[in-house]
């Protein structure tokens, strides 16, 4: 996947519904505006320091500080307090009935949200829903009266060096208002507690800390592109944005109170070069399949391991990552084509996605083998024929794969992830039959090229590959 940049969420805290909340009115049909009558900028236009002053004027009073407060799980937190935990956060109004973005993690387990204005209005803040993929919260104020509402633009026509400014309450201190420029898109190697998040985020040297999560990225145009994010743990002048486009995506089902992800069954990596060349590709793009569930949409589909994905519903894979989020915001029972490189030929396939299941990697038992071992010390693994129960419940015809008996501890089989029980069916997407097939398959490839497995492991089909 590339280098990992570690990042720091920046707010003290970070999903839970608030305890306590009152019964929520319906969204808006209308939940946000956006500035459609503005005129197109000129990209040449000179920039003056007044561009600053009239957008932080314009924009700061949609912005809002957040506090929240836990009374009964204390925990290490930036701000402390006695009798529980309190932390800042920033947040934005969309709406002039008191609808609030920020991030999950600002909010999340807490027990009391307040939200302050930059008029030093109080209002209590309510959980309208959450989607940790992209560290998004919508909050409701208790308000009766119209509020001011921050525009949002679109993050997608966004250039490198394009100016932006940020506002938010870093460590406390209101409404501070920063300034910078886009010094990069669709960063996606950033890790936020651990977890890899959907977000293909902008990164800014406009400067925010900790305090600053949730609070709004804005261009020169006074529309708010992104969410801050985060900042890079070791460096300064480093932080992240979440796409407003991304958000945009989510956010009428987020008004619901709860945002479905649709499933597609199969797991992904980047195409390697020499596998790219191997297939005939111009380049190393797409999805790489490396895994597909048995009874999943991708099955039904016809995807198999070692497929690469390249289109996606007329929308081109460009990043690996592109597929999850494509397939996972494509509304549940829609019909897709999608364009696959399969052993160098290229084919559609129309798939059917549905809701995401509860626990969809939930394994099944694994294969056995009788006698009639064949060793591969080069690959430090064992194989045998498949016996016939396994083979009646996978589905095999006769005498087809192998299992694996054995795996090496330190072999390259361990560490292409190989299991004793994985059902072994071709070898560089060729059909194997037995051990004897299965031996001369591998002597079949030379050094310096790709050697590659489809395994069935289960209800699970997988693809390894690499490089002897």
């Amino acid at each position: 996947m590339g280098s990992t940049v570690t990042m720091l969420r920046i707010a003290a805290t970070g999903l839970a519904l608030l305890v306590g909340s009152a019964t929520l009115a319906a969204p808006p049909e209308q939940l946000w505006t956006e500035k459609t009558w503005a005129k197109p900028l000129d990209p040449d236009a000179p920039v003056s320091m007044r561009a600053f002053s009239r957008l932080a004027k314009e924009l700061s009073p949609a912005v809002v500080n957040i506090t929240i407060h836990k009374n009964a799980r204390p925990t290490p937190s930036f701000f402390g307090a006695d009798g529980g935990t309190t932390g800042l956060g920033t947040g934005f109004i969309i709406h002039k009935d008191g609808y609030v973005l920020t991030n999950n993690h600002v909010v999340r387990d807490t027990d009391e949200i307040q939200v302050r204005l930059a008029n030093d209005h109080v209002y209590t803040g309510h959980v309208v829903g959450t989607y940790p993929q992209l560290d998004v919260a919508l909050l409701k104020l208790d308000t009766k009266e119209p509020l001011a509402v921050a525009p949002l633009g679109h993050s997608e026509p966004l250039e490198i060096g394009e100016w932006v400014i940020a506002i938010g309450n870093p460590f406390g201190l209101s409404h501070t208002v920063t300034a910078g420029i886009v010094s990069a898109k669709g960063r996606r190697d950033i890790i936020s507690n651990g977890e890899p998040m959907y977000a293909r985020y902008i990164q800014t040297d406009a400067s925010i800390n900790p305090g600053n999560s949730g609070g709004p990225l804005i261009n020169i145009r006074g529309e708010v592109v992104g969410i801050n994010t985060a900042i890079s743990a070791s460096g300064q002048g480093i932080g992240f944005a979440v796409p407003i486009d991304m958000v945009k995506k989510i956010l009428p089902q987020l008004a619901t109170g709860k945002v479905s992800r649709s499933f597609l069954g199969v797991r992904v990596d980047p195409v390697a070069r020499e596998l790219a060349e191997k297939l005939h590709m111009d380049r190393a793009t797409g999805a790489l399949v490396r895994e597909v569930i048995s009874g999943t949409p991708a099955d039904k589909a016809g995807v198999r391991p070692g497929d690469v994905i390249l289109v996606w519903d007329d929308k081109p894979i460009d990043h690996w990552e592109d597929l999850p989020w494509l397939a996972s915001t494509t509304p549940s029972g829609k019909k897709v084509v999608m364009i696959v490189n399969r052993s160098g030929k290229t084919l559609e396939l129309g798939v059917q996605v549905t809701e995401y299941p509860s626990d969809p990697w939930a394994s099944a038992p694994a294969g056995t083998a009788p006698r009639g071992e064949a060793a591969r010390s080069d690959l430090g693994m064992k194989v045998a024929p498949v016996d016939a129960t396994t083979r009646t419940r996978l589905g095999l015809s006769e005498r087809e794969g192998v299992v694996v008996v054995s795996v090496h501890p330190g072999s390259t089989a361990e560490q292409l992830g190989m299991r004793p029980g994985d059902v072994i069916t071709q070898v560089n997407y060729d059909p194997i039959q037995g051990p004897d097939g299965f031996t001369e398959a591998v002597d079949r490839v030379g050094a310096g090229d790709i050697l590659s497995f489809t395994i069935r492991r289960g209800n699970r089909y997988l693809f390894k590959a690499f490089t002897r």
